[in-house]
């Protein structure tokens, strides 16, 4: 009985789906699925929900950032160094100078042309490297935090090789050209090589960093993006008390197209269904 049940439940819920799809839900385009090298790309590049949701971030950091300088907090959004995610503390702040701390690729800029060329095939060809776009919100939330007296801080794993080319990136943007080192955190300028961990410390040094904004976990704590496996990284960002800083200081962006984020086959995002619930 028991399991008939679940089967008429289960063609009930079925039917009301194809239901659905007949009246509410618009056709499959006639020019059939996207090809697989445009997995992730067009919600990332090319949606208004992407777009929306940047947006919202950035407004969210933004009126995060200017409470936090009317009322000059004691300590930044920066983990100390040794401090364990289990056991935060952070980077008292002092008498420095307000800062956000940005990631820049997905974060600040949408690399384009890279990723046409990835799904084109073309990689490495004419504009891959240059095509670039603002991030939805980023520039107009820059200039408001500047006018407050809140300065942009970049930390990116691009090497210091690229530093000019990035810093161009945000000048066509109409931002202010940043000062590497001062500003302008890359790969290379220390010996821990993509652990940004490091070169968080050393701007926390002069900054009182008020937010902080990426597209990978590794932007706020290195810790929570070597967690293993899939599930316990997930649940790890989700842990009390590290889970009180989403949305309260570290501000997420979403990048469907690559990174840590889109590891995980099915018995790992879907542990309590593959393992039959148990």
């Amino acid at each position: 009985m028991k399991n008939a049940a679940i089967a008429t439940a289960a063609s009930i819920l079925l039917a009301g789906c194809v239901s659905i799809n007949e009246t509410n839900v618009a056709p499959t385009s006639p020019q059939g699925p996207p090809p697989p090298e445009m997995g992730g790309l067009q919600f990332l590049y090319g949606s208004a929900e992407a777009a929306g949701i940047s947006r919202q971030t950035y407004r969210a950091l933004e009126l995060h950032a200017l409470a936090r300088a009317a009322d000059r907090p004691e300590y930044s959004v920066i983990l100390t160094e040794g401090a364990r995610v289990e056991a935060p503390s952070y980077v008292p702040c002092e008498d420095k100078p307000l800062a956000i701390v940005l990631d820049v690729d997905e974060t600040v800029s949408l690399n384009t042309g890279l990723m046409h060329g990835r799904a084109t095939g073309a990689m490495g060809g004419p504009g891959s490297q240059l095509a670039v776009r603002p991030v939805p919100g980023v520039v107009e939330t820059i200039r408001t935090l500047q006018q407050a007296g809140i300065t942009p801080v970049y930390n990116t794993n691009r090497t210091v090789d690229m530093g000019d080319l990035i810093a161009d990136y945000l000048v066509s943007f109409g931002l202010d050209r940043p000062v590497q080192g001062e500003t302008l955190f890359l790969n290379g300028m220390d010996d821990m090589g993509g652990n940004k961990d490091g070169r968080r410390w050393t701007i926390a040094e002069s900054w009182c960093v008020v937010a902080m904004a990426g597209d990978q976990l590794g932007d706020f704590s290195e810790q929570l993006s070597e967690v293993e496996p899939v599930s316990a990284r997930r649940q790890a960002a989700l842990s009390e008390p590290i889970s009180g800083n989403w949305g309260n200081g570290w501000y997420l962006l979403p990048n469907t197209a690559y990174g840590r984020a889109l590891e995980g086959d099915i018995a790992e995002v879907f542990p309590e269904i593959e393992s039959g619930g148990e």
